[in-house]
């Protein structure tokens, strides 16, 4: 061996032993039943994906079940025979009403999503005044949180209700937190967050979802941007495998029901990996446009499922499987759906209301016409007010701030009626 030769092999020894080594990743078995687990044993199959592309498989193996409840059919007037006929005397907010519900329940295509939403927000804030107001403008986005991962804008609903004055107050003895030292620190003080944008009721779209899944895939043209007739039949393949099977029964509600659960338990809105486990009511309600009904949602999350996807690796130590009840609520005729869509999602969501007594919105009309002053008098009437008004001016006796005052009194009055 030449001299040069030994020096390029030193050369080259010495910078293999400065090559610095890659950390060895700390490999973590999962418990039997946990999240991970789950997905080794169905390892052919894609589980780990967006919401909007699972499919039955989901339900199943995350152990919620669908639970049909009786219809809301009652309240209704007795006088209506047919399911869209009206009364006589029909107020001009029922009339508004049901022009909304026309927009909502329409089928054509040619009608625009923003529409249908715009007429749905216009319902809720009609309804219930009070409670369901203010919803979010615009598409509502909710963060989901697997582990120690945040999927940003994971579930998407279209329209979205806070809650007005919910506290959340985070107790060191049930916070979870995945540092030892930020435990530490908790457990000194009680950490109290206000969860004024925790979610309280979402509205999602079924007529979205299943244009949104029968175009979610990419169909690559063929040569010279000609047709690829194989490759979209493999895609509406794929697109046919998300489409669940009852459609009262769509998986895509189950990831909307654990996004806002998971923003009601972390703090700071899943900004922060704290968590305090607890269960969680959350509802959730969508349109059937073929049968002119609303299809109320709800479930109570468990803490143990919640922790489940808080720490995948780990079993629930208690009963995680949970059910999702919902009912149909018709929407004709109009007088009475502020009944009938309340007892379905109840008190705490729209508030107090009367059930035995159908809301009319005829107060709103005759106070809009008290509140105009309508005066009549005959014209000879008028003569004699006029010429007493000009005597009077004329008089040196008479007082000349009576006819504006008296005005004035009409007009403060006026003001505070309407």
């Amino acid at each position: 061996m030449r001299p040069g030769d030994m020096a390029t092999t030193t050369m080259t020894s010495t910078t293999e032993k400065k090559r610095p080594r890659r950390p060895r990743r700390n490999h973590i078995v999962p418990e039997s039943g946990s999240l991970y687990d789950v997905m080794h044993e169905h390892q052919g199959l894609s589980l780990f994906v967006l919401p909007i592309c699972w499919t039955d498989l989901h339900t199943r193996l995350l152990g919620c079940r669908f639970v049909q409840l009786p219809p809301q059919n009652t309240p209704t007037p007795s006088s209506s025979n047919s399911p869209r006929r009206s009364p006589a005397r029909t107020s001009p907010t029922v009339v508004e009403i049901g022009r909304y519900l026309d927009t909502l329940m329409t089928t054509e295509t040619s009608r625009n999503i923003m529409m249908k939403n715009r007429a749905l927000r216009n319902i809720m804030m009609t309804l219930f005044p009070d409670h369901l107001s203010k919803p979010k403008a615009g598409l509502a986005e909710l963060d989901l949180r697997f582990g120690g991962r945040l999927y940003q804008k994971a579930v998407r609903c279209q329209v979205l209700w806070k809650h007005p004055d919910a506290c959340l107050s985070f107790d060191s003895a049930t916070t979870w937190t995945s540092s030892r030292s930020t435990n530490q620190l908790l457990a000194s003080m009680n950490v109290t967050v206000a969860a004024n944008d925790a979610p309280i009721l979402a509205y999602v779209s079924r007529s979205n979802l299943d244009c949104i899944r029968n175009n979610c895939f990419r169909i690559a043209p063929g040569p010279m941007k000609s047709y690829n007739g194989p490759v979209h039949q493999l895609q509406k393949l794929r697109s046919k495998h998300l489409i669940p099977s009852n459609p009262d029964e769509d998986q895509y509600f189950i990831a909307a029901m654990i996004a806002m659960a998971q923003k009601t338990v972390y703090a700071d809105g899943l900004r922060s990996n704290i968590i305090s486990p607890r269960d969680v009511k959350v509802r959730l309600f969508t349109v059937s446009e073929e049968e002119n009904t609303f299809l109320v949602y709800t479930a109570t999350v468990p803490a143990a499922f919640l922790m489940m996807f808080h720490e995948p690796h780990k079993a629930p130590q208690e009963n995680a499987k949970f059910d999702i009840e919902f009912t149909s609520v018709p929407v004709w005729p109009v007088l009475g759906l502020k009944e009938r869509l309340g007892k379905a999602l109840g008190e705490e969501v729209v508030g107090g209301f009367d059930e035995l007594n159908i809301e009319t919105y005829d107060e709103e009309e005759e106070e809009e016409l008290t509140s105009i002053p309508q005066v009549t008098t005959s014209p000879k009437r008028r003569r004699e007010a006029l010429s007493e008004v000009l005597n009077a001016s004329f008089s040196e006796d008479s007082n000349c701030d009576d006819p504006l005052g008296k005005r004035r009194c009409l007009e403060g009055r006026v003001g505070v009626v309407r």
